[in-house]
């Protein structure tokens, strides 16, 4: 599994986030802390380049600010208690990503489609090794992500009341 970028502990002063080992050069963390100390709500960046951690000094509830700027630098950063897996944060994982990559792909490749039928593939794949032997990721659990992930990415369209 790839390590991410996440926060290992905040208080309501101080945060420390380890990042994640493709960003652990002296240029991506020092190009990192810059952006992050140019911020108003930010008063110190420490970096430990040997560790790949930035310990970040801000105000109270600059917290949601913080992640936002990292968000804005291309990093995506996960939660203190480690990799969310609701499908609320894979939603909002894959709505990200497609507005990102949306230009780069010129809209060719539909995201909220192309999960589901990823994690389907792997439920069949999953199926047809092991049969209905339970054990690593069993296919029916791959099927549920699979249609979890298509009901949370597409969801149903208001209809409107003007029709006619």
């Amino acid at each position: 599994m790839a390590e991410h970028t996440r926060i290992v502990s905040s208080t309501p002063r101080r945060t420390r986030i380890r990042v994640s080992k493709k960003r652990r050069s002296l240029k991506e963390m020092t190009r990192l802390a810059q952006a992050l100390q140019a911020s108003p709500n930010v008063s110190e960046v420490e970096t430990n380049l040997y560790a790949g951690t930035l310990i970040v000094h801000h105000k109270e509830k600059a917290l949601a600010g913080i992640e936002a700027e990292l968000k804005d630098l291309g990093v995506i950063v996960m939660a203190a208690t480690g990799v969310e897996t609701s499908a609320s944060s894979l939603s909002d994982a894959v709505f990200d990503l497609e507005k990102q990559a949306g230009p780069l792909l010129a809209n060719l490749v539909d995201l909220k489609m192309l999960v589901p039928i990823g994690f389907g593939a792997l439920a069949a794949l999953q199926l047809a090794r092991r049969g209905l032997e339970i054990g690593g990721a069993p296919w029916y659990l791959l099927a549920y992500f699979a249609l979890e992930s298509f009901v949370k990415l597409n969801p149903p369209e208001e209809k409107s009341e003007s029709r006619g």
